[in-house]
């Protein structure tokens, strides 16, 4: 075994323990907010925090990752209004689709003009998140709370990826 292939197994079983934790740390939260279902926190959380943990060592979370999140979600959020107010006067079947397929190239463009290209995908991620809703969270409230647990998802991240790079570098 090369020293090069030995390094490679080493980052496999940081990211693993990287997201484990992430989970771990979600799941208590989820448990001391909300005991009696999954939440909506376990859930949008996770999924952020997955999105955000780097599989390469090397690349490490940082504040601008979190800054697309927030373009995607902040985004979500004035797509998500438009959505509900035209849902109310009209009843377009593929409205939805439109605006979210706007929001997405307005996501896009906005992260390439202030130069956060590499962190489309998570910015995206919000947007969805924030835009994609079920019955029962059909409101505004609940809107503005994903964007809120999208922001937890990420400093969880932050905060493992940071842990780890202590630990490791000790």
């Amino acid at each position: 075994m090369t020293p090069n292939h030995s390094y490679q197994h080493v980052d496999k079983l940081i990211y693993v323990v990287k997201i484990t934790l992430c989970a771990l740390i979600v799941t208590a939260l989820s448990i001391a907010f909300d005991q009696s279902q999954v939440s909506n926190f376990f859930l949008w959380s996770s999924l952020t925090a997955f999105f955000t943990i780097q599989a390469d060592i090397q690349s490490k979370v940082n504040f601008n990752q979190i800054t697309g999140n927030l373009i995607g979600s902040s985004i979500g959020i004035f797509a998500w209004v438009i959505i509900s107010k035209l849902s109310m006067h009209h009843t377009l079947i593929y409205a939805e689709y439109w605006l979210i397929l706007m929001g997405i190239i307005c996501t896009t463009i906005i992260c390439v003009v202030l130069n956060h290209i590499e962190y489309c995908g998570i910015a995206l991620s919000g947007l969805l998140i924030v835009t994609v809703y079920d019955v029962s969270h059909n409101t505004f409230e609940g809107a503005l709370l994903r964007v809120l647990y999208c922001l937890f998802g990420c400093i969880i991240a932050y905060c493992v990826d940071a842990m780890s790079r202590r630990i490791i570098n000790h």
